[in-house]
C-alpha cells in the first residue's frame, strides 16, 4: 500500500519525456534483492538523455520512445544502490539496498569502516555541502550541519579563528578544540599571534582549500576517538581531500565573483542633531543650567561642530567588499594510477576597511596500485595574507571599529577644511586605515602538508601500512603603529613589531592489519599500530620605533632608527604510541568492537607521563532480525552503544618541569629566575565517554538518528594560585573535573525521486548540559561577571540583575537581594544574582535541497536557543553617557519628565547613579535563526554543452548569510560571541553573495 502511494505522488510530479523521435520499445521489471518485491517509482532513464519513465505498482516499465543510439539505461531509487543494463527488448533488473543510505563508509583517519559496521558516533559532511558555503575555513561548513558541534565566533573577518566545541566543554584549563587530521595525519591547529589579547589570531585551517575537500568527518564517541588516545578529549574531525577517481581525466574549472556587505543588525547610531540634543541633556542634568546655554557651549566649545557635519562612522569605515574565488583541478585515473591535481586561488575583502585576505593554494595527490602494494603521496601547499585588525573585547584603539564607535562622534567630519584628516588625536579610524601611510596589521602564512605512505598487501587479507606525515606552519606578523595618525605611536614616531613563528609537526605510524570473512557470517578486522611524533615550536620577536620616512610610506621595519627589544623562545614535545583496534560481526546483524591505546608524552613527570585509553562498542542491526525480514515500512534499525576513555595533554609542553628563564639581568650582568616549578606527578587528563544511539531508516527515505552522551572528564589539569613568596603566580595540577551530557537528533528524508525531479530535507538538534563538578577548592573562581563555581555551567554569568527604570525618577534600578522583588536605585547595595550562562541550550540547523530537471535550489538554516550573551562594552558602544556617540534608540527613548515611560534610564553626564556599569541591564538573549546558504543554480543540458567539448556547466548564484532573526532584546551585530558568551567592539556579521560557474571538460 505504502508503494502505491508513493507512485501516486510521484505521478503527479513528473511526465514522461518524449522529447526524441520513438525509434524502438524496452520494457522491463525492476524488484528488490532483500525482499523480491517490486519496485514503485524506481527511475528508468536512457543515458545521456532526458528519455525516461518510471516503474508503476508492479514495479514494471515500458519506454516506447528510445533512440536506436542508445545503449544504456540506468535504474535508481532512494535507498538502493543505482544500475546500469544495456538496452535490449525486455530487461530486469534487480535493485541492491544500500544500507549507509547516505554515507557509505566513515572515515576514522586509522582506516576506513562502513557505516553499517561502525558501531560508533559519528557525523559526515559531503563535498556538496562544502561547496556551497563561500568562506575562507571550511569549518565554518559544520555549523548547523552537525549535530553536536558549536561554533564560538563573533568575528566575520576573513580567515581569522574561532573555537569549536564538540559535544561541549570538556575541559577546565587544558585545550579544548578537537584533533584535526588530514588525510590520516594529525596536523597543527593550534593558533598563534604575538598577542592573544584580541582576536587577530589566523585559524591553520584557513589555509585548506575547501575545493579540495571530498568529506569531513567528525568523530565525538569513545569507540569512534578512542583510538586517538591522548588527543581526542575534544572529538576529532577527520578531512578526506580528493583522490583520483575511476575513469577518464577530467578538468574542473571552478569561478566564484561576488561581494560581502553586512548583514542586518540593530547597531542603529544616532546622527548629530540626535546625539547633541541627547549630550546637552545629560549635561543640562548633571550640572544644571539653561538648556539652550549648554548646547552653544557643548557645540561651540567642546565639539567645534558647524552644525551641518553629520558624519556616520561605520559608513566610514565599512564597505560592499569584493569577493573572488577560483579552482582549477585535473582528476581521473591512468591504468594503476590515480591523480588529483588542484590550484586554487581566493581574494576576498573584509567589510571593515584595512581587512582583507589573498590565499594562494595548491595540492596533489597521487596513487598507484600494483599487485601487491599501493604506494602514495599527499601533499599541500599554500600561502596567505590577511591584513586588518579583527576586534578586540579590551577595546583596542588600533582597531577601526573600536575607533569609530567610542572615539569618534557625528560632530567631527572625516576630513578638515583643507582636506586633511580631521581628529587625528583621537584615533580617526580613516586615517588609522590610511593605505599609504596608516596602521599595517598584516598575517603571512604558508602552509605545507607532505604525506606519503606505501601499503603492502600480502594475501589472505593481511596488509601493512606506513605513513609519514609532515605538517609545517609558518607565520610573519608585522604590526605597524603610524608615526602620523597613532596618538600613541606620535610621541616615538612610530612603532613596528615583527613576530615569526614556526610550528612543526612530524608523525610517522605504521599499522598491520587482517581483515577476513569465514563461514559467510563471521567477519573479522584486527589492526595494530606503532606511532611516534615530534611537535617543534619556535618564535622570534623584535621591536623598533622612530621611523623618519613615514610621511613618504615607508613603514617596513628596516627603515626604523631605534631597537626596542627582541625576544627569541623555542620548544619541544615528543609522542610515543601504540594502538590495537578490533571490529567484529556476526551475520551482517551483530557488531563488536575495541581499541585500546597506550601514549607515552614528554609533557608529564617521568614517571607518570603514559596513559591508557581505550573503548568497547556493540552495535544490533535488528532490522535484519526475522522478525523485520521483509518489512517494508522500517528499511533500517540499529540500537548502538559504546563506552572508553580518552585524553588531554594540550597545556604547556614544561608544564612538568622546573625552569628558569633568562633575560633578568642585574647590574649589567645576565641572570635567571625560576619560572615553573616541577611537578613528576602531573599526569594525564581523562574523559570517559558514554553514548548509546539508535538509528532507524522508514520506507528507505525517512532517517533517524538519536544519540545520548555522557562524558566526565577527571584529573583535569588545572591551573592553581601559588604562594607569592614563590615568584610564580601559577602552576597546573591534576584535581578537576567538569561533566558534559545531552541529546542529539537528527533527521533526513528523501521526500522525492524521480526522472526531473528530487527533493530531500534534513534537521538536526543538539541538547548540552555542561557543568563544573570538581574545582581546586571549594571556593569558586569569581570574575566581575562570571563565575565559575561546582554544580554549575562553566560559562556560568553572575553580576546585579538590572530591574528597569524608576519612572517617577529616571534613575536605574537593580534586584536588592540575591532572591526576591525588592529594588534599589543604589547600584553598590543590590547583590549579584546567577543570570544564566552563555551555553545554548539547543542548538542545530535544518534545510532542503530541490531539484527539477536541470534546475537546482538550496536553502540551510542554523538556529541557537537558550544561552546568553554578555555586551561587557556597552559604555563604550552606544549606551555610556561620556559624550560617545549613542545608538539612535537610546537617543530617542531615554528617560525625561516628558517621557516617563521611557525604555532606558535618564541620561546624566558622567552616569552618577551607575547606569552603565556592570549588570545584566547588557546581559541578551542569545536565541537566534539565520538562513545561513540559499542556492540557486542551472546545469546546462548535455546535449548542448558536449557540442563545445564540455561534459558540464552549470551556473548558479549562492548567497551566505541571507538574514539573521534574533531575541527582542538583542542589541548587536552578531549574536555569535566568543566562547566565554561575551561580546564587545565586534566586526559586524558579513552577508556574501555570490555568482558563479562550473565546468568540467
Amino acid at each position: 500500500m505504502k508503494r502505491k502511494l508513493m507512485l501516486l505522488m510521484t505521478c503527479l510530479m513528473i511526465g514522461i519525456g518524449l522529447v526524441n523521435a520513438q525509434v524502438s520499445k524496452v520494457t522491463g521489471n525492476v524488484t528488490s534483492e532483500e525482499d523480491g518485491l517490486p519496485v514503485v517509482g524506481a527511475s528508468v532513464l536512457v543515458k545521456g538523455t532526458t528519455v525516461g519513465t518510471v516503474t508503476d505498482i508492479d514495479g514494471n516499465f515500458t519506454l516506447t520512445n528510445v533512440p536506436s543510439s542508445a545503449g544504456t539505461l540506468v535504474i535508481s531509487f532512494i535507498g538502493m544502490q543505482s544500475q546500469e543494463v544495456k538496452v535490449k527488448p525486455v530487461v530486469k533488473v534487480v535493485l541492491k539496498s544500500d544500507a549507509e543510505v547516505l554515507d557509505e563508509v566513515v572515515v576514522t583517519g586509522y582506516g576506513v569502516q562502513r557505516k553499517a559496521s561502525f558501531t560508533g558516533a559519528a557525523s559526515i559532511v559531503g563535498e556538496e555541502a562544502i561547496a556551497k558555503k563561500n568562506d575562507a575555513n571550511f569549518v565554518k561548513v559544520l555549523e548547523g550541519s552537525v549535530p553536536g558541534v558549536q561554533m564560538n565566533n563573533s568575528t566575520s573577518m576573513p580567515g581569522v579563528w574561532g573555537s569549536v566545541y564538540i559535544r561541549g566543554r570538556a575541559s577546565l584549563n587544558s585545550g579544548t578544540q578537537p584533533l584535526y587530521v588530514i588525510d590520516g595525519m594529525p596536523v597543527n591547529s593550534d593558533t598563534d599571534a604575538m598577542s592573544t589579547s584580541d582576536n587577530n589570531m589566523v585559524d591553520p585551517m584557513s589555509s585548506i582549500n575547501p575545493a579540495d575537500i571530498e568529506s569531513i568527518t567528525v568523530l565525538k564517541d569513545a569507540a569512534a576517538t578512542a583510538i586517538y588516545g591522548s588527543r581526542a578529549a575534544n572529538g576529532v574531525i577527520v578531512v578526506t581531500t580528493k583522490k583520483g577517481s575511476e575513469g577518464k581525466f577530467n578538468l574542473n574549472l571552478d569561478i566564484k565573483q561576488g561581494f560581502v556587505s553586512m548583514g542586518n543588525n540593530n547597531m542603529d547610531f544616532a546622527n548629530a542633531e540626535e546625539s547633541m540634543k541627547l549630550f546637552t541633556d545629560g549635561l543640562t542634568a548633571y550640572q544644571g543650567g539653561d538648556w539652550q546655554e549648554n548646547y552653544n557651549y557643548l557645540a561651540d566649545n567642546y565639539f567645534g561642530w558647524d552644525r551641518k557635519t553629520s558624519t556616520d562612522w561605520m559608513d566610514a569605515i565599512t564597505r560592499k567588499g569584493y569577493y573572488q574565488d577560483y579552482n582549477l583541478s585535473a582528476q581521473g585515473r591512468n591504468g594503476n594510477t590515480g591523480y588529483y591535481v588542484s590550484l586554487g586561488y581566493l581574494n576576498t575583502d573584509g567589510l571593515i576597511i584595512g581587512s582583507d585576505m589573498e590565499r594562494f593554494s595548491g595540492r596533489m595527490n597521487l596513487d598507484s596500485k600494483f599487485k601487491w602494494a599501493t604506494i602514495g603521496v599527499n601533499t599541500s601547499y599554500s600561502y596567505s595574507t590577511q591584513n586588518g585588525f579583527s576586534l578586540s573585547t579590551g577595546g583596542s584603539m588600533s582597531s577601526p571599529l573600536t575607533a569609530a564607535i567610542s572615539s569618534q562622534t557625528p560632530m567631527d567630519p572625516v576630513y578638515d577644511s583643507e582636506g586633511n584628516y580631521n581628529n587625528i588625536n583621537m584615533y580617526n579610524p580613516v586615517a588609522l586605515m590610511d593605505e599609504d601611510t596608516g596602521e599595517l596589521n598584516e598575517n603571512k602564512m604558508q602552509t605545507i602538508n607532505l604525506n606519503p605512505y606505501l601499503q603492502v598487501d600480502f594475501g589472505l587479507g593481511i596488509y601493512a601500512k606506513t605513513t609519514l606525515g609532515v605538517n609545517l606552519t609558518d607565520l610573519r606578523q608585522y604590526q605597524y603603529w603610524s608615526a602620523l595618525y597613532n596618538p600613541q605611536a606620535m610621541d616615538y614616531n612610530g612603532l613596528g613589531q615583527q613576530y615569526n613563528s614556526r610550528n612543526t609537526v612530524v608523525t610517522w605510524n605504521n599499522v598491520v592489519g587482517w581483515n577476513h570473512k569465514f563461514a559467510d557470517k563471521h567477519d573479522v578486522s584486527v589492526m595494530l599500530g606503532q606511532e611516534m611524533q615530534k611537535k617543534s615550536y619556535f618564535y622570534e620577536y623584535y621591536a623598533k620605533s622612530d621611523f623618519p620616512f613615514a610621511d613618504s610610506g615607508m613603514r617596513d621595519l628596516t627603515t626604523a632608527g631605534t631597537e626596542q627589544g627582541s625576544e627569541y623562545y623555542k620548544k619541544e614535545a615528543r609522542l610515543a604510541s601504540y594502538f590495537m583496534d578490533a571490529h567484529y560481526s556476526y551475520a551482517d546483524k551483530y557488531y563488536l568492537s575495541g581499541s585500546y591505546r597506550r601514549d607515552g608524552s614528554s609533557v608529564f613527570g617521568s614517571d607518570t607521563r603514559w596513559g591508557n585509553f581505550w573503548s568497547v562498542g556493540g552495535k544490533w542491526r535488528i532490522s535484519g532480525e526475522d522478525f523485520l525480514n521483509g518489512n517494508n515500512v522500517i528499511t533500517n534499525a540499529t540500537l548502538r552503544a559504546s563506552y572508553g576513555t580518552v585524553g588531554n595533554q594540550d597545556i604547556d609542553w614544561y608544564a612538568a618541569r622546573g625552569f628558569y628563564g633568562a633575560g633578568y639581568n642585574y647590574n649589567q650582568m645576565p641572570g635567571m629566575i625560576p619560572v615553573s616549578i616541577s611537578n613528576q606527578e602531573l599526569t594525564w587528563e581523562v574523559s570517559k565517554k558514554f553514548d548509546i544511539g539508535f538509528d532507524l531508516s522508514l520506507w528507505h527515505r525517512l532517517h533517524f538518528t538519536f544519540d545520548f552522551y555522557n562524558e566526565i572528564t577527571s584529573d583535569a589539569l588545572f591551573q592553581v594560585p601559588l604562594s607569592m613568596t614563590t615568584g610564580m603566580a601559577e602552576t597546573y595540577k591534576n584535581i578537576g573535573k567538569i561533566r558534559n551530557h545531552g541529546i542529539e537528533f537528527s533527521v533526513n528524508a528523501n521526500i522525492l525521486q524521480t526522472k526531473d525531479w528530487t527533493w530531500s530535507a534534513y534537521a538536526n538538534l543538539t541538547w548540552n548540559e555542561n557543568e563544573v563538578v570538581k574545582l581546586s577548592t571549594d571556593e569558586p573562581i569569581e570574575y566581575t561577571f562570571q563565575i565559575i563555581e561546582e554544580g554549575r555551567p562553566y560559562t556560568q554569568f553572575k553580576m546585579k540583575e538590572y530591574a528597569g527604570v524608576d519612572r517617577e525618577t529616571g534613575k536605574p534600578l537593580w534586584y536588592l537581594n540575591e532572591t526576591g522583588n525588592e529594588t534599589t536605585s543604589d547600584y553598590n547595595a543590590a547583590a549579584k544574582r546567577y543570570v544564566g550562562d552563555a551555553d545554548p541550550n539547543v542548538l542545530g540547523g535544518f534545510g532542503t535541497n530541490l531539484r527539477w530537471k536541470d534546475i537546482d535550489f538550496g536553502l540551510s538554516f542554523n538556529y541557537r536557543l537558550g544561552g546568553k550573551v554578555y555586551d561587557s562594552g556597552a559604555a563604550f558602544t552606544g549606551f555610556g553617557m561620556a559624550f560617545r556617540t549613542p545608538l539612535k534608540d537610546v537617543a530617542l527613548n531615554s528617560w525625561t519628565e516628558e517621557n516617563k515611560d521611557a525604555k532606558y534610564p535618564q541620561y546624566i553626564y558622567s552616569d552618577p547613579y551607575n547606569a552603565t556599569s556592570t549588570s545584566s541591564r547588557f546581559l541578551y538573549s542569545g536565541n537566534y535563526l539565520r538562513i545561513s546558504n540559499l542556492t540557486l543554480g542551472y546545469t546546462l543540458p548535455k546535449k548542448w554543452t558536449t557540442k563545445i567539448l564540455i561534459q558540464r556547466l552549470r551556473a548558479y548564484i549562492s548567497v551566505d548569510n541571507l538574514y539573521t532573526f534574533t531575541a527582542s532584546d538583542f542589541v548587536g551585530y552578531n549574536p555569535e560571541t566568543s566562547a566565554n558568551g561575551v561580546i564587545a567592539w565586534q566586526y559586524p556579521a558579513t552577508r556574501t553573495f555570490i555568482g558563479g560557474i562550473q565546468l568540467t571538460f
